[in-house]
């Protein structure tokens, strides 16, 4: 037999590197954009229900709904320098960023219907706004979706998908059950302005159920931000 050479240095066996993808760095910044965008869900909801029963002025009013906003901007600006995670991700964000600028711009006919529930043209622009607001908490459940799938998370990609079922038919429930009730209260037949009028009167009960597809959404966001926060410590131990 020969000995070996004391000169002879063994390779130290080093850990595999991980894909470029899953680097933990970039999972923890993904984890951060999902953060922003949970924390962004109650404050728009909050904001949203209390201008309709805010004693404040105007101007103060309009702040409160711009500011709720900044959150999601924040997030959105931190998921945008993780980079192309999927296929997809870039349309994903360019989606969410046009929705989250019509949103900005129709929010002052919230406060504006608050003062003239009977004007159309406010009335008008309130209904567009909430059906882009339903189609912002959609596309957030979606976005989610595409983390999962980046990070193969087949559980978070179930729940993205029902996340986004369940705010559409949520919203197509409660808007059923205020035309029934108009319908049963005889105030369909009374005539547009005066269904207006009761909308803009609606008891604090019936408003809770507008806050329930942001409740789900933010669930989603937040199953988001504690998968991939999970996914980096799991990566570096």
């Amino acid at each position: 037999m020969t000995e070996a050479d004391p000169l002879t240095v063994e390779p130290v066996a080093t850990p595999p590197l991980l894909p470029e993808p899953l680097q933990p760095a970039r999972l923890l910044r993904v984890s951060r954009g999902f953060a922003c965008l949970f924390w962004s869900l109650p404050l728009l909801a909050f904001s949203y229900a209390y201008v309709l029963i805010s004693p404040l002025p105007m101007r103060w009013m309009f702040g409160l709904l711009l500011v709720s906003f900044m959150p999601m901007i924040c997030g959105l600006w931190t998921l945008r320098a993780c980079g192309l995670l999927t296929s997809r991700w870039g349309t994903r964000l360019g989606r969410l960023t046009m929705l989250i600028l019509v949103s900005i711009y129709l929010c002052p006919f919230w406060v504006w219907w608050k003062l003239s529930p009977m004007h159309l043209y406010f009335a008008a622009n309130v209904a567009v706004h909430s059906l882009v607001m339903l189609l912002l908490l959609v596309e957030l459940n979606r976005l989610a979706g595409e983390c999962a799938r980046w990070m193969g998370d087949k559980a978070l990609r179930r729940e993205s998908q029902a996340g986004w079922m369940m705010v559409v038919w949520l919203s197509l429930c409660t808007v059923m059950a205020l035309v029934w009730l108009f319908y049963r209260a005889g105030l369909l037949e009374a005539g547009l302005l005066t269904v207006l009028a009761q909308l803009s009167e609606l008891p604090r009960e019936a408003r809770y159920l507008f806050l329930l597809p942001y409740a789900m959404t933010a669930y989603v966001m937040w199953r988001a931000k504690t998968t991939s926060f999970r996914r980096a410590v799991e990566s570096v131990l």
